[in-house]
């Protein structure tokens, strides 16, 4: 996190844990206390431990742009709020546009022997991402995971592939491009659908995905020590002398 503008002079070190900031641009207020849902900020994260990515998700200002609210209850900053939410309403919309370009893909998917009748189109865990959104989509022939670029994106070319890094690690997305959202890249869960028959079984699936996938790779155990010639013969007893039993010269 580079300079920050407000009584801190740029010393984001020094905000407290539980310090709640507000938007100089407009009046938004982070409250550590409740994280972020549009990107995915949990309840407990300090301003200062914010990744690097994060901007506003009511206008889209930098972090720069936050200043410490001092000397107010959290009932005085929520006033101060924007009556609407207009970050949660963006990622809403989007993903109802989604919702309906897949439902006109549908229309011609449903004839081929892949789409699964007892299923639904639905998108799940849209959120904001250093790239722009990412969620999941979930049809009756497939369930993917999406990355929908933001406006400073560079282009890709439909059909190439790259690498993408999350916390949990490195996934394989496809540029393509779908008629009422434009570009985007897709990185495949399932295909076809056919072990599916309950809509609410892949909603729940996809949930777990989405989660899983901002989460860090739990840490290897530690690898077993070699085990000596001396320690096999002995029945992996590797030099620990047993009670009772004499050591040989």
């Amino acid at each position: 996190m580079s300079g920050f503008e407000g009584s801190y002079l740029g010393k984001v070190g020094c905000i407290a844990p539980d310090s709640m900031l507000e938007c100089g641009v407009c009046w938004w207020v982070y409250d550590p206390a409740r994280g972020d849902d549009s990107w995915q900020i949990p309840p407990g994260t300090a301003f200062a431990a914010l990744p690097e990515h994060w901007r506003c998700p009511n206008c889209d200002a930098a972090q720069t742009q936050f200043m410490v609210l001092q000397g107010q209850s959290v009932a005085t900053a929520e006033h101060r709020r924007p009556p609407v939410d207009a970050g949660l309403l963006a990622l809403r919309q989007r993903a109802e546009d989604l919702r309906q370009a897949y439902a006109l893909v549908a229309q011609r998917m449903a004839s081929l022997p892949v789409y699964n009748h007892q299923l639904d189109i639905r998108v799940i865990g849209l959120c904001r991402w250093a790239e722009g959104l990412v969620g999941i989509v979930a049809t009756p022939w497939a369930m993917n995971i999406l990355l929908l670029p933001g406006p400073e994106a560079p282009a890709r070319i439909e059909g190439t592939e790259r690498e993408v890094s999350f916390p949990s690690g490195n996934y394989r997305f496809t540029a393509g491009q779908l008629e009422g959202v434009g570009p985007l890249e897709s990185c495949s869960l399932f295909s076809p659908m056919e072990r599916f028959d309950d809509p609410e079984v892949v909603a729940a699936v996809a949930g777990h995905a989405i989660k899983e996938l901002f989460q860090q790779p739990a840490p290897a155990p530690p690898a077993e020590p070699a085990m000596s010639r001396r320690g096999f013969l002995r029945g992996g007893r590797d030099g620990k002398e047993q009670p009772g039993e004499a050591t040989t010269g």
